[in-house]
């Protein structure tokens, strides 16, 4: 990532810590868009360059579709050839944003309060977990040469993201693996519902 990258990344990462910062002290109705980008250090105009409204800024980017080329790799066989593991390498390149597990699960925890605080909010989140679950569906779908609307893939998609909840519960705060940990948990997560739902054979 290049320095004029690192800025806006940085940027936006202000924008919104300051989005939450205030509306936990304050309230929703009570935090304008001004005040989060002099909160911010910047100019009302640079925050509508990063984000349409103070809710996108509360909302943040987890989770974040695949990029393209990830999207493109899985979809093509890879990295490894391993379903199960390619699904675990395009989950977590969406889940970990900031290169920075600690990063991650504190932003998730403040994210947290504000739900609680805010419920009004909650929509718009389900919103986007379901976007990226239809996007991840529509993955599954493509690599698996199924249609669009593949009833399997959907449920594949659907299981996948229940698999990230519970991973992301199950790494331990303070943990010094960061994504190596969170790969792992979520690998043993997939293998379990996958021993879940297996068929029972006669002893």
């Amino acid at each position: 990532m290049g320095l004029r990258e690192r800025k806006k990344l940085a940027t936006r990462r202000a924008l919104q810590g300051a989005a939450v910062r205030l509306t936990l002290e304050h309230g929703l109705e009570n935090v304008t868009v001004e005040a989060i980008s002099a909160a911010a250090d910047v100019s009302a105009r640079t925050f509508f360059n990063y984000f349409a409204t103070k809710e996108d800024a509360l909302l943040g980017d987890v989770p974040v579709a695949p990029d393209e080329e990830a999207r493109g790799e899985f979809v093509a066989g890879g990295p490894t050839g391993v379903f199960a593991e390619d699904l675990v390498v395009l989950l977590v390149a969406s889940l970990v944003t900031s290169g920075d597990l600690a990063t991650q699960r504190a932003d998730t925890a403040l994210r947290k309060q504000l739900m609680d605080r805010e419920p009004q909010l909650l929509p718009g989140l389900l919103t986007r977990f379901h976007n990226v679950e239809q996007g991840l569906a529509g993955a599954i779908a493509e690599r698996s040469d199924a249609p669009a609307d593949d009833a399997r893939s959907e449920l594949a998609a659907a299981a996948a993201m229940s698999a990230v909840r519970h991973a992301m519960k199950r790494v331990p705060y303070g943990s010094g693996e960061g994504i190596d940990e969170l790969h792992g948990r979520l690998s043993e997560s997939l293998r379990m519902l996958g021993e879940v739902f297996a068929p029972e054979t006669d002893a």
